[in-house]
């Protein structure tokens, strides 16, 4: 029942994403930039993020990223308010994200019988750690491909998008595992909101760049998918998820990552975006990476 319920809250916040998403998409794309309407994007999937922290503490994450995936299908019906246009290939690529997504739902490790505990101090200690070297890492690439934008600076988006919305959702648990423990303290619980406070604002400052420098038919499922990678290796090492099927799961997730990367390699501005000013890297450096492109 647990599962069934951390589903339905997966669903409904996978509607307020999309929407939060493309406002976000659309409000900066805007000419000039429509600056309150980003703002209700943000507001819109930070308000709607306690349907995950509630979700993903009573149900095994490995088997929810999967399946929120899913919403998908919306941001592609809408991608052409936002002049992005899609290939054939992109289709069969998304069937296939949607595809792996329903198999490792399918294959994934059982719902527990109660709300997840929080893991061991030292474990979250080491977890901690490893996620500031990765942050640090993907965050200096990233400042580094700022002036040069295209692929690699969408997928290093995505890359660091995904680490820090994991983080986030384990913070948003460990809140949830702290309120209900019945050694609950006020200074307990005040300590478990820091984590929370401290990775929330740098997730929503991450994406909200990605979805102003790049199209939605790729910052969408490839950001899902890295967030969906980072949320089944954090259920397997933090909280013991193991898939209830590991052959069909691993199968799942190399269908996921397969669709992934045709996604990853779109190419030219003919062929990802409905206008003719070259803009193929989605940024308003775009003329410099015309220019490495031509070299």
């Amino acid at each position: 029942m647990t599962l069934l319920q951390g589903m339905c809250l997966v669903t409904l916040r996978a509607l307020a994403v999309t929407v939060a998403e493309n406002l976000q998409r659309y409000a900066q794309r805007h000419d000039p930039p429509l600056h309150a309407l980003n703002i209700m994007g943000v507001l819109l999937g930070l308000c709607t993020s306690p349907l995950d922290m509630v979700a993903y503490s009573v149900a095994p994450q490995s088997v929810l990223a999967p399946f929120g995936m899913l919403s998908l299908i919306l941001n592609f019906c809408v991608a052409h308010v936002h002049g992005d246009v899609f290939r054939q290939s992109d289709v069969f690529a998304t069937l296939l994200v949607i595809a792996g997504s329903l198999t490792c739902v399918q294959s994934g490790a059982h719902g527990s019988d109660g709300p997840v505990l929080m893991p061991p101090a030292q474990t979250l200690l080491a977890y901690s750690v490893c996620i500031g070297i990765i942050a640090a890492i993907l965050g200096s690439i990233l400042a580094a491909l700022r002036k040069v934008g295209g692929r690699a600076d969408a997928f290093t988006n995505c890359l660091l998008g995904g680490v820090l919305g994991s983080s986030t959702l384990v913070a948003g648990k460990l809140i949830f595992a702290s309120l209900v423990s019945e050694e609950r303290t006020f200074f307990s619980v005040a300590l478990a909101i820091i984590p929370l406070l401290t990775v929330a604002p740098v997730h929503i400052f991450v994406i909200n760049r990605g979805y102003g420098r790049h199209p939605l038919v790729f910052m969408s499922p490839t950001l899902a998918t890295c967030t969906m990678f980072c949320n089944v290796a954090t259920g397997c090492l933090l909280y013991h998820e193991i898939p209830s099927q590991p052959v069909y799961f691993a199968i799942g997730v190399i269908a996921l990552g397969y669709g992934v990367f045709s996604l990853r390699t779109f190419g030219h501005d003919s062929e990802r975006r409905g206008n003719d000013n070259g803009d193929h890297c989605g940024n308003p450096e775009a003329q410099l990476c015309n220019n490495n492109d031509a070299e």
